[in-house]
């Protein structure tokens, strides 16, 4: 055992005095390390201790914390392998002998937590496999699990409370068949990827088999031969001819979950039929209890559904009579009402409380007929179709009286509120809204007016405010702003001025606050300029707090002359001024008036317009003549003459008017210009 001390000394130097020494540092190993299982990628060691083998795994990185595999005894471990015997991850094997008796475990690793856990229900064919062997091996052991029938081993199946079914060893038993999925039997030898489910036989008493069917799940997740499955247990029972898929179960029947385990139904068969106490569950749909008579539901049966309960009769598998409705939550039943069948179809008067609301009624062929009294609101029934006048409850304790055909509004709607003030009218055709649709204020005043073809809005829609104003009178075609667009604000004073056109305004357009304080105005014009286009046209005004702070003439979308005011005094900030002969002048001024720099330049570019050539002076041009800055008191700052676009002279003066500076030095004096405010 040399290589066992080798192998402690080694891990103990590769590890240093830095971080912990993994679990097998310095410990006697009774079968070589493994480390990076193909399962899991965990190490797994084989630990000689006091008392025996054990054997422990460790899944994190450092292998510090291992987890305790399965305690071994005085034995000798012998391999460690591992088996695909269904469509999940391997199943790892440790063959040991111990008493000089060979033993084999079986183990699968659950990538939920991280574990691996015993098998314990393919232990019984590993003890058979073993038993009275004078030698054995991996291969050995290999070719003997393939021979038994396919099955996901650590399935857990439910306690049904019958002992026989409960202790069933599932690795034994005798294979009937395969059966497709339609529970044809499958002649041929191997069965091939039809195999969706198989049946074994475990004892028999008197003619009748106890009988185990079993369910593969879907495509198999590792390809070969043979594919793997992953097959667990479907039901079991007694049965004259297990040969057939069904039709010959006599005697005790569970059947298990498809993906659970849980136990789903129970009860018994005599001859192929159904009889006795029945129970059926399913996890997210309830369950149902009662008695089967010659495989037909008869007598009190109760049926629950999440919280709901029912219980009434069946007669030939067919509800009948009154079935009485409750509510069960935390322990306390309440009954919220009842139904009415008649050989298996609601017929007849039906009342059940739903929210803290009783729904009430009667059926006629399973269909709802007559008055109603709905958590929608009350009306009539045709053939389970809402007909005629209805009262309809809505949002805020408002309610509608309107009309149905066939469950569609049809005619006038009339909607009150809490206190029975008319508040909206609207009318339908086949569901769909078509004519007049008003609206009206808690005080009953009306509030808009508008038209409707075929659901959508069209023609003119007039808005009023509360004393009965127009506010608004709107043109719209299929659902879209089209034609006359006018707003008024309530003292009457227009808002907005103009037309949609391909929907985009044309006019005079105003913008207010929620204050109804003004604070853009703007005209918006249609022309021709790279394809029809909307750009603003005219005056545009900008407004804080209600006063002007900036206004710019537009020439077809195009910047022009411009002012920007000091909104709180009035006094102007900077200006842009288009004269004559293409000249441009630009001022900025102090905030007490006094001009403070003015720019003269000369220049426009063109523009096509309405297939028409159209100056524009958006630009500033070219900087041209004298320019002139000036002192808060008005005295001349500096004087600079421009001379195709090249600084000519320009003089610096002091606020006495004294020269500074000149560039070049003896630059003459420049023309004299004005220097007012």
């Amino acid at each position: 055992m040399q290589w066992t001390r080798s192998l402690g000394l080694i891990a103990c130097l590769a590890f240093g005095s830095t971080q912990a020494a993994p679990f097998y540092a310095g410990k006697s190993l009774a079968h070589p390390l493994i480390t990076g299982l193909a399962e899991s990628s965990a190490t797994l060691a084989f630990i000689k201790q006091a008392g025996g083998v054990k054997g422990y795994y460790s899944i994190d990185p450092d292998e510090s914390q291992p987890q305790l595999l399965d305690d071994f005894g005085n034995a000798t471990i012998e391999s460690v392998f591992n088996i695909a015997l269904d469509s999940e991850s391997p199943t790892r094997l440790v063959l040991f002998k111990q008493s000089g008796q060979y033993r084999v475990h079986a183990y699968r690793y659950d990538e939920n937590d991280h574990l691996y856990r015993r098998l314990e229900k393919l232990q019984p064919a590993l003890e058979r496999i073993a038993k009275d062997r004078k030698k054995l091996d991996a291969l050995t052991v290999k070719q003997a699990l393939r021979q038994l029938t396919p099955l996901n081993y650590s399935y857990f199946y439910e306690d049904s409370g019958i002992d026989e079914f409960d202790q069933l060893d599932h690795s034994a038993g005798t294979l009937v068949g395969y059966f497709d999925a339609n529970g044809q039997p499958i002649t041929a030898n191997p069965p091939g990827a039809d195999q969706y489910r198989y049946k074994k036989t475990f004892t028999e008493k008197n003619g009748r088999f106890l009988t185990a069917t079993y369910w593969r799940g879907g495509e198999p997740a590792l390809e070969g031969e043979p594919l793997l499955y992953n097959y667990r247990a479907s039901h079991i029972t007694w049965e004259t001819e297990p040969q057939r898929f069904t039709g010959s179960e006599d005697g005790a029947y569970v059947e298990y979950s498809s993906f659970g385990g849980a136990v789903i139904a129970q009860g018994a068969y005599a001859h192929g039929q159904r009889t006795g106490e029945w129970s059926f569950s399913n996890p997210d749909d309830g369950w149902t209890h009662g008695r089967f008579v010659d495989g037909k539901r008869q007598g009190q049966w109760t049926e629950s559904y999440g919280w709901q309960t029912a219980i009434g009769e069946y007669r030939d598998d067919l509800r009948e009579g009154r079935w009485v409705l409750s509510y069960d939550e935390g322990g306390e039943s309440a009954i919220t009402g009842f139904q009415t069948y008649v050989q298996g179809v609601l017929e007849g008067p039906s009342e059940e409380r739903v929210d803290g609301f009783t729904e009430s009624g009667s059926y006629r062929n399973d269909k709802r007929e007559g008055p109603w009294v709905t958590q929608a609101g009350r009306g009539n029934f045709e053939n389970g179709l809402k007909s005629g006048p209805w009262i309809l409850k809505t949002d805020k304790g408002h309610s509608q009286s309107l009309n149905f055909v066939a469950d569609k509004k049809d005619g006038e709607l009339r909607e009150t509120d809490a206190n029975g003030v008319l508040v909206l009218i609207e009318h339908y055709k086949a569901d769909v809204l078509s004519g007049t649709r008003e609206g009206y204020s808690p005080s009953g005043n009306l509030q808009y007016s508008q038209q409707y073809e075929n659901g959508k809005r069209e023609g003119r829609s007039l808005g009023y405010s509360e004393d009965g104003k127009l506010i608004s009178d709107i043109s719209w075609h299929n659902d879209r702003y089209e034609g006359p667009h006018l707003t008024f604000l309530r003292d009457g004073t227009p808002a907005t001025v103009g037309r949609f056109e391909g929907g985009r305004f044309v006019g005079l357009m105003k913008q207010y606050n929620q204050h109804e304080v003004l604070y853009e105005e703007a005209n918006w014009c249609r022309f021709d300029k790279r394809g029809s286009t909307v750009e603003r046209c005219g005056k545009q005004r900008r407004f804080t707090h209600g006063k002007l702070s900036w206004e710019t003439d537009f020439l077809f979308g195009s910047p022009q002359g411009s002012i920007e005011y000091n909104y709180e005094t009035g006094q102007k900030i900077r200006e842009k001024i288009i004269g004559d002969n293409d000249q441009i002048t630009q001022r900025t001024y102090y905030d007490n008036g006094q001009v403070e720099c003015q720019k003269n330049s000369v220049g426009f570019t063109w523009m096509t317009v309405n297939q028409q050539q159209v100056k524009s002076h958006e630009s500033d041009g070219q900087l041209t003549g004298e320019q002139l800055c000036y002192h808060r008191n008005g005295a001349i700052k500096s004087r600079e003459l421009i001379d195709n676009g090249l600084s000519a002279c320009r003089i610096v003066y002091d606020e006495s008017g004294n020269r500074l500076s000149s560039s070049p030095t003896n630059c003459g004096a420049p023309a004299t210009a004005a220097a007012g405010q």
